[in-house]
């Protein structure tokens, strides 16, 4: 299975070259970047370094980067895509790990890394975990591996809603009786920039309770 690599980028000039080199050097040659707006020039870099590239007039977020690349992928007639950050925290040796269970049936295969998670990262998940009912350890992690079956599903109006690729996509997932698992992987730490949901205390609240209204709306 020859899944496509979309790789999501915002202000990842610093980077973005390493990644699309790491990438291919582990043997996965067809490479997205869904440039996200950015303000440096993620986009040229990308391109003359061989990726696809798809530039976004308008900053959509990084769930709306990746179904833009979903979108392609499943024109394209891709059996598979594979999601990853373009700041060099997602090992491409383990895409392979991936692929080998959506090869065995899985829709969506998460990269998991819970030695990753910050304070405020492991303080959060446990209620997470609880409230929404899913047994998945890395609910946050954006290395995963989508069948065709889940990007359409993940392009439906229902997914628009959605801010983020955790919680309110696992649970839609779920809901559809998709095959949700995941793997250990090793990551490494972000090059640049910070966490979007979990850079200060006012974003944590701010994404946890929002969270705890997806839950109420898509676990029943």
């Amino acid at each position: 299975m020859i899944p496509l690599i979309i790789i999501p980028a915002l202000n990842e000039a610093d980077s973005i070259a390493d990644v699309i080199r790491k990438t291919r050097e582990s043997g996965w040659n067809d490479i997205l970047v869904v440039d996200d707006a950015s303000r440096d020039n993620t986009g040229q870099i990308a391109f003359s370094n061989g990726a696809g590239l798809i530039r976004l007039p308008i900053n959509l977020g990084a769930w709306g980067a990746i179904q833009t690349g979903m979108g392609y992928a499943l024109e394209k007639g891709y059996p598979a895509a594979v999601t990853m950050d373009g700041d060099n925290q997602h090992k491409p040796e383990h895409i392979k790990d991936l692929i080998t269970l959506l090869d065995q049936g899985h829709d969506v295969v998460i990269g998991s890394c819970l030695s990753r998670g910050s304070a405020s990262k492991q303080m959060v998940w446990p209620f997470l975990r609880k409230l929404s009912g899913l047994d998945i350890q890395d609910l946050t992690s954006g290395f995963r591996a989508y069948s065709r079956k889940a990007m359409a599903l993940l392009l439906t109006n229902e997914s628009f809603i959605l801010d983020y690729q955790d919680v309110g996509v696992l649970l839609l997932c779920k809901k559809n009786n998709l095959k949700v698992t995941e793997v250990e992987v090793l990551m490494c730490q972000r090059e640049n920039g910070k966490s979007r949901i979990f850079k200060n205390i006012f974003m944590i609240i701010a994404y946890f309770f929002s969270t705890l209204f997806l839950i109420g709306t898509k676990r029943w």
